[in-house]
């Protein structure tokens, strides 16, 4: 194969990668425009850390309580069901904002 047949197969490749990666970034962040919450899960799947992670330096940290209560209180947090089975749903702007504010505090290198 010639050289520049070669070199415009791999630019046509990698043009179509490019492409294809930034068409899968808009679904994503279109489909969190349809879903305004998230879950428990799908947060710390987000933030590269366990679930437990979420839920002891977060939702059940004793320092963001008050936070953490207007939050279930206004709706924005949803807690269903008991202990371990505790279904949590989390506005994803509030929770944003959240970790706007509170991200210096939060100890990210805790845990995974």
């Amino acid at each position: 194969m010639p050289l520049d047949t070669m070199f415009q197969h791999i630019s046509n490749e990698l043009v179509n990668e490019v492409l294809e990666k930034l068409r899968n970034e808009s679904i994503e962040k279109m489909e969190d425009g349809i879903n305004p919450m998230i879950s428990k899960h799908g947060l710390a799947k987000e933030l590269r850390k366990s679930d437990k992670w979420v839920k002891d330096y977060i939702i059940e940290n004793p320092r963001y309580s008050t936070e953490i209560q207007s939050m279930i209180d206004a709706g924005l947090i949803q807690m269903k069901g008991y202990g371990e089975k505790t279904r949590v749903m989390i506005n994803r702007k509030a929770i944003k904002d959240f970790l706007n504010k509170h991200s210096a505090e939060l100890p990210w290198l805790e845990g995974k």
